[in-house]
């Protein structure tokens, strides 16, 4: 990774999932709960229930684009240096393949390809016998920190 020390590795990881963990945040309020994470990779998973169904009886197309992008989002956070730069999603396609009505959802996301400004990554969102529900693409914009006092 980069030539990273293994401390810095691991203190990156800790981070990582110290911030997708914390029950006041989206992935909180959502119950998503960080299962993986490796260089270029995260799995999220979620429990989903009536609360998550659309007026069709099935679970939201939203809700598979939220697990996506934050499996993609934490993926990616695996490959930065965050004191020196920021990830924004700026474009997510997704196909939507089969219905879910309940159980736990998986969401692996990983980055494909990682430059100097943008990355690309992928993700297959499953049902708990692993059967993919949808997939995704997304962009990220990859920008450099501004030095604070300039």
């Amino acid at each position: 990774m980069g030539g990273l020390a293994v401390e810095d590795i691991e203190a990156r990881y800790r981070e990582i999932r110290r911030s997708r963990s914390d029950p006041g945040t989206f992935y909180g309020l959502l119950g998503m709960e960080l299962e993986e994470l490796g260089e270029g990779r995260a799995l999220f998973t979620l429990e989903v229930g009536e609360r998550f169904f659309n007026a069709g009886g099935v679970v939201h197309g939203g809700v598979f684009a939220s697990l996506a992008d934050a499996a993609l989002a934490a993926a990616l956070a695996t490959m930065v240096d965050h004191e020196k730069e920021s990830i924004a999603t700026v474009e997510m396609k997704i196909n939507y393949m089969a219905p879910a009505r309940g159980g736990k959802l998986a969401a692996e996301g990983r980055i494909i390809q990682r430059g100097r400004s943008v990355a690309v990554g992928e993700c297959a969102v499953s049902d708990g016998e692993g059967r993919m529900m949808a997939k995704a693409m997304a962009t990220f914009l990859i920008r450099t920190r501004l030095k604070e006092g300039g």
